[in-house]
């Protein structure tokens, strides 16, 4: 019997599709926006100025900007 590849078509009869219930949808949930924002809170980081990050370089020469 030669084996089957991907890249091979099939025959609508050789495949065997689910049957039973469909997707079911999920319950919708209400968030207290105070929550979330506590909840995210640790992923929130204050992007450094553009001296901080021209001062971390290597060899860095004073800032030339304003």
């Amino acid at each position: 019997m030669p084996r089957l590849t991907a890249s091979q078509m099939r025959s609508l009869t050789e495949m065997k599709l689910p049957t039973g219930e469909g997707p079911v949808p999920h319950t919708v949930r209400f968030y207290d926006p105070r929550e979330v924002e506590a909840h995210f809170a640790a992923l929130k980081t204050e992007p450094r100025s553009a001296e901080e990050r021209w001062a971390s370089k290597a060899n860095a020469r004073p800032f030339p900007g304003g």
